[in-house]
């Protein structure tokens, strides 16, 4: 029993230097990975830097194959972030001669969610004969939500998306609270606008992707679709109607005080917090009675929000705020007095 117990000790023993031994030595080959990596990484980058000078195609064509595409894919995407305009485009023909959207395509079948993510959105820098197959079979396919999502945004880029009900089926509408989805609404094209208010005025529709179009719409500042925020402010989904506030206040509509004011009534804080913040956007002196009303409500952010709305209703709702701040101790005095003792209002 005794040399059972040394055996086994010896052979665990042995087990464990092996193990040991094993470990120092895949640290080892990984560090010298990485040093390898790195120098291959700084020679890319340094071929970029001179043909950026030089303009010598051929011999950063050259490089650019020398290397393992995956560093030529992170770092020459890694350079471009620092391009524009014609120098951008003539690496992006170079980038396509050395067969590094084959490699992007690969790494959008292949890779882990985000790799795949970050093929999709490299494949929209290539010209739309490149990755558009690839791209809508990421968005046909993939089982990743935010991979179709980054796929259609790259489609969209190239001017091949679809038309966005059937782009929406292949995302997934149900669960959907992805914020990348405004992120696509707002590459859509201007001439492509009217996709969208259909999206937002679908009263059957799911409320996240119509505040979503609603999001996207906003910023256009095209004060013919006024009318069509005011109506949906009063949509029963927080989702839309803060959406909706959120966009009056972006347009700074005047006519659209009585609105705002039945928003800061809402049952959702979330909803009273947007319309304080459009109200100091709108600017107009009947909003501060409703704002200072907001000063005692029960959310924090809502509070703060109608205190900072009132200090650029200037003068009156700046001075409103100043006499409550001197008032008696109360919530509304003491966030009148924060928001004060912050400085001016930006």
């Amino acid at each position: 029993m005794l040399s059972f117990v040394w055996i086994m000790s010896i052979v665990l023993s042995a087990i464990s230097l092996l193990v040991m031994t094993l470990l120092i030595l895949r640290r080892v080959v990984l560090q010298r990975r990485a040093k390898e990596d790195a120098r291959m990484r700084q020679r890319l980058l340094q071929a970029l830097i001179a043909f950026s000078e030089d303009k010598d195609a051929e011999t950063l064509n050259s490089v650019i194959r020398s290397v393992p595409p995956r560093i030529a894919i992170d770092g020459g995407f890694e350079f471009l972030g620092l391009l524009r305009g014609e120098e951008y485009a003539r690496i992006i023909e170079i980038f396509a001669e050395s067969g590094l959207p084959i490699h992007i395509a690969t790494q959008l079948m292949k890779g882990n969610e985000a790799a795949r993510i970050h093929a999709a959105e490299m494949l929209a820098a290539f010209s739309p004969d490149t990755g558009t197959a690839h791209l809508f079979t990421a968005l046909d396919n993939d089982r990743s939500r935010e991979v179709r999502i980054a796929a259609a945004i790259s489609l969209c880029d190239l001017g091949a998306m679809p038309p966005l009900p059937g782009v929406l089926r292949k995302i997934g509408v149900r669960g959907q609270r992805s914020r990348r989805l405004v992120e696509l609404f707002r590459r859509v094209p201007a001439e492509r606008m009217g996709e969208l208010k259909d999206l937002a005025a679908k009263q059957d529709g799911s409320p996240f992707v119509r505040a979503a179009a609603i999001e996207a719409l906003s910023p256009a500042q095209d004060h013919e679709l006024a009318d069509f925020f005011r109506r949906s402010a009063k949509d029963p989904s927080s989702d839309v109607s803060g959406a909706a506030i959120r966009a009056l206040g972006r347009l700074a509509d005047r006519d659209s005080g009585d609105i705002v004011t039945e928003a800061m009534a809402s049952k959702d804080w979330e909803v009273r917090a947007d319309a304080a913040e459009a109200a100091g956007r709108i600017g107009t002196t009947e909003l501060i009675d409703p704002l200072a009303r907001l000063l005692d409500d029960d959310a924090w952010t809502v509070r703060y929000a109608a205190a900072k709305a009132m200090r650029l209703i200037a003068p009156q709702g700046d001075e409103m705020l100043r006499e409550i701040a001197s008032s008696q101790t109360s919530r509304s005095q003491r966030t009148a007095s924060l928001v004060l003792n912050e400085g001016f209002a930006s």
